[in-house]
């Protein structure tokens, strides 16, 4: 597990199914896995309500997994920093689809899935969003969208894996903003600034950091950010969750 400025990366627990664990603020907390290696952990299965398995039925069997494995994540967070009755807890959506745990609305929690990889965080006090990305090649339109003219142009002159690469890392923040304050792209995460460059940042009053990727084999980079922010109104407005981060189909 690689550590970087950004936040402080913290040891894995014996038996825990992560690749990296980590506390970007005081009592915030973001752990990420393989989908997979959650969904052949039976300690980390457990605490899955039956609603989540109902739900997980309904979707697309791709859509299912990913459901289940950042739902028993978080559950392995919420057990492991604030014990077991919260790890079982119900997570109910608010109105405008971020995931709040039931009767603890001091916890923020969030969930994010990327390619074969799911996040998971859980704040004390405070809002919290979390993002995961997987490098995809933005359009034209997302750049000029998501990044102001000087940086798109940067972006656009670097290799096609270099700009995939660096347009996740803008895309993450931005995502991980509008998570934390419950609005998902209603709230036109592509207004969020977002320096491809720095470690940290703020929006309003989100703060921002970047987290070290563990690489697992040298090559495969990814995003992966963590927003908080004191807690805000409920969102009231009616949209999908922006648990699933597929940049290419998200913004017009």
């Amino acid at each position: 597990m690689l550590a970087g400025p950004a936040a402080t990366a913290v040891a894995c627990r014996a038996g825990e199914p992560l690749l990296g664990r980590w506390t970007p603020a005081p009592k915030v907390t973001v752990a990420v896995a393989r989908i997979s290696e959650v969904l052949a952990s039976p300690p980390a299965l457990a605490r899955l309500q039956p609603e989540e398995h109902r739900s997980a039925a309904a979707m697309a069997p791709w859509r299912g997994r990913e459901h289940l494995a950042g739902r028993a994540l978080l559950r392995l967070l919420l057990a492991g920093e604030s014990g077991e009755e919260e790890g079982r807890l119900p997570v109910l959506p608010e109105p405008g689809g971020r995931p709040r745990l039931a009767d603890r609305p001091g916890t923020g929690v969030s969930v994010s899935h990327s390619g074969p990889y799911t996040a998971a965080a859980v704040a004390g006090g405070q809002d919290v969003g979390v993002d995961l990305q997987l490098p995809q090649p933005p359009s034209p339109g997302m750049l000029r969208r998501c990044c102001p003219p000087d940086t798109a142009a940067r972006l656009a002159a670097l290799t096609p894996e270099r700009m995939a690469y660096t347009f996740a890392r803008v895309w993450a923040v931005q995502e991980a903003c509008v998570k934390a304050r419950g609005t998902g792209l209603p709230g036109a995460p592509w207004k969020v600034p977002a320096d491809p460059d720095a470690v940290a940042g703020t929006w309003q009053a989100v703060r921002w950091r970047r987290l070290a990727w563990p690489t697992e084999d040298g090559t495969r980079t990814a995003a992966l950010v963590c927003a908080f922010a004191p807690p805000g109104p409920v969102s009231g407005r009616q949209h999908p969750p922006t648990g699933t981060s597929r940049h290419r189909a998200s913004v017009p």
